[in-house]
């Protein structure tokens, strides 16, 4: 059953990040703050391959550290099942970030233009700020996803238990995945400030960036661009979270279903046919 909804997320996140990656890509050229030459739909599936590399790896780790994590926490902690979750969230997303921030910095820096390939963005990144360097910034996603999370998962399950109330029935996949566009988009639209903040730290190649921290980003950012500077490119983020929460959910589903009903027909038992009687007379 885990290998299966492992299954389904990743497949589902992979059509999400091809579909709907140009939104991406142009909302972090607009909260990037790098002049980007040329239409700003140009080249928009430049770091498409960092996307598509980090999302196995990051969400196997993300995984297997909530459940490790919330089996410890389960069997030595007295605590109500809702923080129980929120800590092994918390230890998941913190691993996840990880694994995820080098493929990120690579993606970003090749979507706002800074870089032509992702081997020469991978050299690049390496030879200027070491391999310490590759990981920098993990502070920054961990900060963004923790609150958007808060915000998008018991937001999708209160819609989906209203819903279900309301028509006195189980919800059906589009309906789920409907609930998870809206929550998404809420989120995505509340937590942009902090994506804001990610996307500064990521492609920040400056010789004093080792020495910034999220506070400094939100300050600056604050301070020299306002709240227009501070919910920079929220437009394409809502759409594109609430487009792909509907594609993931619904896909999710769909593809969860599938896989379950091919495992029951592998796993099912033949039924042994009764031998026909054979008249010897």
């Amino acid at each position: 059953m885990k290998l299966v909804g492992l299954v389904s997320g990743a497949l589902a996140g992979c059509v999400v990040d091809v579909a709907l990656f140009p939104l991406d890509t142009v909302k972090t050229r607009l909260q990037s703050g790098v002049t980007h030459s040329g239409p700003i739909f140009e080249g928009v599936y430049r770091g498409l391959w960092p996307a598509l590399l980090a999302s196995a790896p990051a969400a196997a780790t993300f995984f297997g550290a909530y459940d490790v994590t919330k089996r410890i926490a389960g069997q030595n902690l007295e605590l109500p099942e809702p923080i129980t979750h929120l800590i092994a969230a918390g230890a998941g997303e913190v691993c996840g970030s990880a694994v995820r921030t080098p493929f990120e910095k690579l993606k970003q820096r090749l979507q706002a233009g800074m870089e032509r390939t992702t081997l020469g963005a991978l050299r690049s990144l390496v030879a200027r700020e070491g391999v310490r360097g590759v990981f920098r910034g993990c502070s920054s996603l961990v900060v963004r996803e923790l609150p958007f999370e808060l915000i998008e998962f018991p937001l999708y399950e209160y819609l989906k238990s209203q819903w279900a109330k309301e028509q006195n029935a189980a919800l059906s996949a589009n309906q789920s995945a409907l609930c998870g566009s809206i929550a998404g988009g809420i989120a995505a639209a509340v937590t942009t400030p902090l994506d804001v903040v990610k996307t500064r730290m990521l492609i920040d190649t400056s010789d004093q960036s080792a020495t910034k921290n999220v506070l400094f980003y939100l300050r600056s950012v604050a301070e020299k661009e306002g709240v227009r500077g501070l919910f920079a490119g929220v437009l394409p983020r809502t759409i594109w979270i609430s487009l792909g929460g509907f594609i993931f959910f619904g896909g999710y589903e769909y593809t969860k279903a599938y896989l379950l009903h091919s495992q029951a027909l592998i796993t099912e038992p033949t039924k042994e046919r009764p031998i026909p009687e054979t008249n010897t007379d």
